[in-house]
């Protein structure tokens, strides 16, 4: 008798997850595609003009993928949940379940642990694929649709970098031999103070280390005297990398996680703002939230009663959506601007939606 009790729920969950996955599926690759249709038609007119082939329209979309996922993922499994549990309150299977004895709500933790696998993989998307394919895309577009040459066959001219209680003058960074010619460099103490300066002919990377040539070193002690000397070949030892002078040219949007993590860092450590980075950061990790709580306003919503419109109440999810995306913009806008802490402008959206979800989901009927 127990066995029967107990096997029935786990039927039933595997009957809800397929039917949920089967759903959002669905719902994610209609939204894909009409994301896909209206981007192409967007720049239709610019894709014909550079001529390109089959093949590379097709790399175009494929790398558009990635973005297109990250984005519908959230309303699909919306969707999907509230279809889901609409479809058998409509065809009285949630009826069934209650009056053999069964709680509804048992029925939710398949969709849960799906929701949960969501956030992962859009934590994923959002940290790392997204980046990496944003890159792949500007690269495309730059040289294939604009036919402008390969960014890493063309050097850096004329700069400056400030860096770790430095500044950079540099006439040409050659990213090919990781070297630096016409370079001059200002050194100051913690309290801003120029000590040294060091100007050379070229500059070349050894590993850990610089390798300055044919150069000049003038330092400035504390009584206002200064002295200098010439040297052929002298190693520095700098915070900064090559890598470092090579990343000013990557966008934000075309950072992963540990690349982001770097820049922020390096811009607190050279005295830089760096809350909309931050921000940016932080607000990549707190979506991973968002299809949790969209599931659970989604069951919530579709479980309250027997007899449901599924238009009205995918209409009201869809309402609640919106409303959560835009409360969620807002707060981050308050961050952005300083007006209150990063933590609490990526946090409380998803804090308030996910404390109104579960308030619904306690109001469904048993």
């Amino acid at each position: 008798m127990n066995s029967s009790i107990t096997m029935r729920p786990r039927i039933l969950e595997a009957y809800v997850a397929r039917e949920f996955l089967k759903l959002t599926g669905l719902s994610m690759a209609t939204f894909v595609s009409i994301f896909l249709v209206v981007d192409f038609f967007e720049k239709i007119d610019r894709l014909v003009r550079a001529q390109l082939g089959a093949g590379d329209l097709l790399h175009y979309f494929l790398l558009k993928v990635p973005l297109s996922l990250a984005e519908v993922l959230p309303p699909a499994v919306l969707l999907g949940v509230m279809l889901t549990f609409g479809l058998m309150s409509r065809s009285h299977e949630t009826m069934a379940i209650r009056t053999s004895g069964l709680d509804i709500l048992r029925l939710t933790r398949p969709a849960v642990g799906i929701a949960i696998l969501a956030g992962v993989l859009l934590l994923m998307l959002k940290l790392f694929l997204v980046p990496w394919s944003q890159g792949r895309l500007n690269l495309f577009w730059e040289t294939r649709v604009e036919k402008k040459p390969l960014p890493g066959l063309l050097n850096m001219q004329h700069f400056w970098y400030k860096g770790d209680q430095v500044i950079y003058n540099i006439l040409l960074f050659r990213k090919d031999t990781q070297t630096l010619e016409g370079v001059k460099i200002y050194l100051f103490d913690k309290k801003f103070n120029l000590i040294q300066i060091i100007a050379a002919n070229r500059a070349q990377w050894e590993g850990d280390h610089w390798r300055f040539y044919q150069g000049f070193i003038q330092t400035f002690d504390q009584g206002g005297e200064n002295f200098g000397e010439k040297f052929q070949e002298r190693d520095v030892v700098l915070t900064e990398r090559p890598e470092d002078f090579s990343g000013l040219e990557k966008k934000v949007n075309e950072m992963d996680l540990p690349e982001l993590y770097r820049f922020v860092k390096r811009l607190e450590r050279d005295g830089y703002k760096s809350t909309p980075y931050r921000l940016d950061l932080y607000r990549r990790v707190s979506l991973a939230f968002t299809p949790l709580i969209l599931v659970i306003m989604g069951m919530a919503l579709t479980l309250r009663g027997e007899k449901i419109n599924i238009p009205a109440v995918v209409t009201m999810g869809l309402g609640l959506m919106f409303g959560y995306w835009l409360f969620f913009g807002l707060c981050v806008s308050f961050g952005e601007a300083g007006r209150w802490p990063i933590f609490w402008a990526v946090t409380l959206p998803h804090l308030g939606f996910g404390l109104v979800a579960i308030a619904l989901l306690r109001q469904v009927t048993r």
